[in-house]
């Protein structure tokens, strides 16, 4: 049981750190919450009067609430459509256990088709393992040390159910508005069980067959699921920075290289560095460049999920006269899956202050055209956090290219790093920026 209440707890903290599309912070109404109720719903058996009653009444909540609060929910799934699925689970809430509902009402919310709109329903289970998906399948690209033989494996089969298959069926979970941002959160959902232990692909939360293929031959590897406040002992070590698919810990630093007079400014977060405000870094980085006379400047932008746009205001107020004064001065922009929110805003930002900006990488998790400054509310009993999108964003014109069909920003040279890539620590997106 405590287990369980720290899970929903935990719920609010990790959706209170996300950011909105235009970078503010989810706005939360305060409510007062009745424990007892919370208590039925979350541990309360299948056969329990009260506690489907409870999952009822929260759910007939959500039906309500969360169209009237969103904007325009029904841009992809259609009104009647969201109240037959609804309606389906609703009646269905006597038959399913608790991890069964919470997928369900994920698939609604991915059914609007929001990337900004979604809930958490994670109890923060994981795998001692890391995963990408890469062209050519699902590999693991980092594990627990007891794991270590499956490091660089391609993933074939979970608990003997096809990985494709696997991805698939999760992908109905994922609130999105395009491919590269299922690809972006797939490694997120597959390393926690809860997920598919819900779609019933696996039978428990306490360990699953993992089916592997290295050098052609496939094999058989029974994985723990840790529990929350167990961590894994990671054979490459988490801050290690490995150019590919690096998640980065800092928000933003700069690197010079000599060779190329080149400097590649990191922008992963948009938001304030504690002990060095932007406006300070900015400065500095600047003063830097004037001072080497760079004549290549690199933003990347690859691990910039959002935050706060306006952060990034000192950098494209003075990057014009960078320009006018060193007039053969390139710039880059790499971007990737993981370039979402507020990310979409720094490109756009970037372009407008440099127009002839090269842009290199892979198209963007983050969508031209969505709905994001996310705001939250709660389902009365069992307290989960929903978060729905209330602003409206277009960038089309600004950053689409012609023809394009999709709903992403799709850079000038599309470079996709591959597991070989990773292995050897070669950044091929920054490699073509620095030709």
């Amino acid at each position: 049981m405590k287990t369980l209440i720290s899970w929903f707890a935990l719920w609010v903290v990790l959706i209170l750190m996300a950011a909105g599309c235009d970078g503010n912070a989810p706005v939360v109404e305060t409510l007062k919450y009745n424990e007892q109720a919370r208590n039925i719903v979350i541990g309360g058996s299948i056969n329990d009067a009260q506690r489907n009653r409870l999952w009822v009444e929260d759910l007939e909540y959500f039906k309500s609430e969360f169209p009237k609060r969103h904007k325009n929910p029904f841009s992809v799934i259609t009104k009647k459509a969201f109240n037959q699925r609804m309606d389906t689970l609703i009646a269905k809430v006597g038959k399913l256990e608790l991890h069964q509902i919470c997928v369900a009402l994920c698939e609604v919310i991915a059914a609007v088709g929001v990337a900004h709109s979604n809930i958490d329903i994670s109890n923060e289970y994981r795998y001692p393992l890391q995963f990408y998906v890469f062209a050519d399948g699902l590999y693991v690209i980092n594990a627990d040390k007891t794991l270590a033989d499956m490091l660089f494996a391609r993933v074939t089969k979970i608990n003997g159910v096809g990985a494709n298959d696997v991805m698939t069926r999760l992908t109905a979970l994922i609130p999105h508005e395009n491919k590269s941002w299922v690809l972006a959160m797939l490694p997120e959902y597959l390393a926690k069980p809860v997920y598919m232990y819900g779609l019933g692909i696996i039978p428990d939360q306490v360990q699953t067959v993992f089916t592997v293929e290295q050098d052609g031959i496939e094999r058989e590897v029974a994985v723990p699921i840790f529990p929350f406040g167990q961590h894994a002992d990671f054979c490459v070590p988490m801050n290690a920075d490995d150019g590919a698919v690096d998640a980065g810990e800092y928000n933003y630093n700069y690197k010079y290289f000599e060779k190329n007079n080149a400097l590649l400014f990191n922008y992963n977060v948009c938001g304030e560095s504690p002990g060095l405000p932007f406006a300070e870094f900015n400065k500095g980085m600047f003063d830097f460049m004037a001072d080497k006379k760079v004549n290549r400047i690199i933003v990347d932008l690859r691990r910039n999920g959002g935050g706060n746009s306006e952060v990034l205001n000192p950098f494209t107020k003075q990057l014009p006269d960078y320009l006018k004064k060193n007039p053969g001065t390139k710039v880059y922009l790499l971007v990737g899956r993981n370039t979402f929110s507020s990310g979409i805003f720094a490109i756009h930002r970037i372009m407008a202050a440099a127009p002839r900006t090269i842009s290199v990488g892979e198209p963007t998790g983050g969508a031209l055209e969505d709905y994001g400054d996310p705001s939250l509310f709660n389902l009365p009993n069992s307290w989960i956090p929903v978060r729905y999108s209330t602003k409206y964003f277009d960038f089309r014109k600004q950053l689409k290219r012609p023809n394009q069909v999709t709903n992403t920003f799709i850079p000038e040279v599309e470079i996709t790093p591959t597991l070989e890539d990773y292995r050897r620590k070669n950044d091929a997106v920054l490699n073509e920026a620095m030709k």
